[in-house]
């Protein structure tokens, strides 16, 4: 009779299963440790497949953030909103600038129940050369005038005038009329403007 500690409940007992690694007092505390083997491997093999889809999908990310990266399309996406933040912060200097409160280009009245946009006088659809351009666009109604009236074109005229003075707003409507050749710009330049914007934004913001 050989009494030793069991392998499994750790109590010295006679000890009636042996193999090259464990001793156990009995075939269900032999089980359990087999069991608690199985566990533990089932475990290591699931979270080393975890694993394994963590790094996959860290490596697919990465790949399709390269691949949009290099899309003109989503360039364009990030960039936009940050011009038109930029462009609404500038538009509300100017007006800060000489004590005036803030109207709308096409209309000429205050916020009111509205929403302030960045309202472009030629758009990205019909022009998509001055999607960036400061010349070509101004503080909008967004619903009232930029979304219900589709920019307004008429009174967004009419209102670069009001707000320059005939000759400076005459040049500002020849000006986006007059550049309308198609401007390729590769993703490097977008996404260089979108970093000049956001500094642009970054200074207005902090002065």
């Amino acid at each position: 009779m050989t009494i030793k500690k069991c392998s499994h409940c750790k109590i010295k007992k006679e000890i009636t299963i042996t193999t090259p690694i464990y001793s156990f007092c009995s075939f269900a505390c032999a089980s359990n440790k087999a069991n608690e083997q199985t566990s533990k491997r089932i475990k290591r093999e699931n979270n080393k497949a975890k694993q394994v889809r963590a790094n996959t999908i860290k490596v697919n990310k990465k790949a399709v953030k390269e691949l949009n990266r290099k899309s003109l399309a989503w360039q364009h996406k990030q960039t936009q909103p940050v011009f038109n933040k930029l462009r609404r912060l500038q538009e509300f200097n100017w007006f800060s600038d000489r004590g005036l409160e803030p109207v709308c280009i096409s209309c000429q009245k205050p916020l009111g129940g509205d929403q302030w946009c960045n309202g472009h006088f030629k758009s990205v659809g019909a022009n998509g050369r001055l999607r960036y351009d400061f010349t070509n666009s101004y503080l909008q109604h967004n619903r009232n005038c930029n979304m219900a009236k589709s920019g307004d074109a008429v009174n967004y005229e009419k209102g670069l005038i009001a707000r320059f003075g005939e000759k400076e707003g005459r040049e500002i409507i020849s000006y986006c009329e007059e550049n309308n050749k198609p401007l390729r710009l590769s993703w490097q330049e977008i996404e260089e403007l979108r970093v000049g914007f956001n500094k642009q934004i970054k200074a207005l913001t902090i002065n």
